[in-house]
């Protein structure tokens, strides 16, 4: 992961994303957290219904899927990430890109 700023789009009802620079840094996962995916990642809808009702997926299968996508999809791709106490990761939600 590497820092992002999310600012509010005056325009428009959107989030505007500022991709953070520098090196990114690997964050560990909670062995009880849980991947929902609620788009395609795969590229048909097997990954997620489409329709924003998530679907439950493994950590492994994602990380899979996200190094199967397109280089140039893949490298503008953020999240928002929620982190326990231990800086472990709980949820990951919002699948942008900036």
């Amino acid at each position: 992961m590497r820092p992002a700023e999310k600012k509010v789009n005056t325009q428009f009802d959107t989030w505007k994303i500022v991709p953070g620079t520098g090196v990114f840094t690997t964050v560990p996962m909670a062995k009880d957290s849980r991947v929902l995916l609620t788009v395609p990642v795969r590229g048909d809808d097997a990954s997620g219904t489409g329709r924003g009702e998530p679907v439950s997926t493994s950590q492994a299968e994602f990380v899979t899927l996200l190094t199967r996508l397109d280089p140039r999809i893949r490298e503008g791709a953020g999240f928002d990430l929620s982190f326990d106490g231990e800086g472990q990761v709980t949820k990951l939600e919002s699948l942008y890109r900036p």
